[in-house]
């Protein structure tokens, strides 16, 4: 994938030394933290390698209505499965369609897509993660963590981080 567009350049922690985001030094993690993060940072990679997926969100509008985000979320969940991955991909899909509307210069869009989706999980995905202990669920689903995990989780970080930056 190509590096940050205009929108994200000069942002915090752009530019920085390789590896670091800039700031302050995290404090350090504890093992079920570390764990958590190596696991979703597995799950980043795969879905960023998938090309038939990038392709697929590549085609969606910068301006896709809120209608096209519930009709993808509903479907993902249409045979009444909730499963871990299905949540992971459905907040990957926010966060794709998110950078989109930053690269495309449309950040008041990555307002009304975080609202969707944390509405979506409100409404449709919130009681069967609660009932699978909370978000430790997702660990033990997914087991021994590998680098895609603290992509998609650092994904995450820099998506709220980027969302409240522009908000502010």
């Amino acid at each position: 994938h190509p590096g940050p567009g205009p929108a994200l350049r000069g942002l915090p922690g752009r530019g920085a030394e390789p590896g670091r985001a800039g700031g302050p030094e995290p404090p350090p993690c504890d093992e079920n933290t570390k764990r958590l993060s190596e696991c979703l940072r597995r799950i980043g990679d795969e879905l960023d390698s998938n090309t038939e997926l990038q392709s697929m969100i590549d085609r969606v509008g910068a301006h896709a209505p809120k209608d096209v985000f519930f009709r993808v979320a509903a479907e993902m969940f249409s045979d009444g499965t909730f499963n871990w991955g299905r949540v992971v991909a459905l907040f990957y899909f926010a966060c794709k369609l998110v950078l989109k509307a930053l690269c495309t210069k449309v950040p008041e869009l990555v307002r009304t897509i975080v609202g969707w989706t944390l509405e979506y999980l409100r409404d449709h995905v919130l009681a069967w993660i609660q009932a699978q202990g909370g978000w430790d669920g997702l660990l033990s689903y997914f087991g021994t963590p590998t680098w895609q995990t603290i992509t998609i989780f650092a994904a995450g970080v820099l998506t709220a981080s980027l969302t409240i930056w522009k908000m502010s």
